[in-house]
């Protein structure tokens, strides 16, 4: 909290013209809207009626770079990042409602991610599994970026004692949430986000196990209690396998036959 208000800037009356414009030049990106623990339909409905009566309380938040550091382009033309508010923006274009913005600067992506995700674990009531992805998406982009260890003061921290002695837990259990962020990443995004707002109910092994990709979410459809679920999870995931392997004339054939059947299967929903 402390970060957002270093690093925020309020957009002052005699700005005006300058915060419609950037208004009309928001960019909503999906890795960053993802990054937040989506609202159960009580909550998204509960919101939507205290704004409609009291109206967007609360600014949103907007990074302001270029398209170039956010990886929408390959100039330095101004772009204006949404970081937080992301269900209060949509209703307010659903509804047509005015509203606030801050301005915040970040230097790159990962700094905005970081942000985001201390953001969200200090300001919601999270689950215990919204809690475990938001940790584990923090320790894989981490990683991804620094290698296991992060250099500070010349000396090598290991990046998972680091985020476990921040976030008060174990280095093991910065690991489990590294692999349980990786397989809902693996995920169709409807059935991630029903995993997380506890509509579908997916045991960790089973979610751990779509960080192989050699394993067919065998574990992790057999978890469904849905039949028809349990076959379209099984399809996209053979649809995936087969559009990142070689393209020969039998594997056309089967990746033709899997899309029609997964059509017929989302179309009887």
């Amino acid at each position: 909290m402390t970060l957002m208000k270093e690093k925020t800037v309020d957009v002052r009356p005699s700005l005006l013209s300058a915060e419609t414009t950037i208004k009309t030049q928001i960019v909503v990106l999906d890795q960053l809207r993802d990054l937040i623990p989506p609202l159960t339909d009580d909550e998204f409905g509960q919101l939507e009626q205290n704004i409609l009566k009291h109206g967007v309380k609360d600014p949103l938040t907007v990074w302001e770079t270029t398209e170039l550091i956010v990886g929408i382009g390959v100039s330095e033309t101004p772009a204006y990042v949404l970081i937080d508010g992301h269900n209060r923006y949509r209703l307010c274009l659903q509804y047509k409602l005015d509203y606030r913005i801050n301005i915040v600067h970040f230097e790159s992506l990962i700094e905005a991610k970081d942000y985001m995700i201390d953001y969200q674990l200090g300001r919601r009531n999270l689950t215990t599994e919204q809690a475990s992805y938001l940790r584990g998406m923090r320790y894989l982009q981490q990683k991804s970026a620094r290698g296991s260890n992060l250099r500070a003061g010349g000396v090598q921290i290991n990046v998972a004692e680091a985020l476990a002695s921040e976030y008060g837990v174990s280095s093991r259990t910065i690991k489990r949430d590294g692999d349980f962020a990786s397989g809902l990443e693996k995920l169709d995004p409807e059935l991630k986000r029903k995993v997380l707002t506890g509509k579908q109910k997916l045991t960790r092994s089973a979610v751990h196990s779509s960080v192989n990709e050699d394993e067919p979410f065998n574990e992790a459809a057999n978890s469904l209690k849905n039949t028809h679920s349990k076959q379209i999870l099984l399809l996209e995931n053979r649809i995936k396998k087969l559009a990142n392997s070689s393209l020969t004339q039998k594997n056309c054939t089967e990746l033709i036959h899997k899309a029609n059947n997964l059509m017929a299967l989302l179309s009887s929903k």
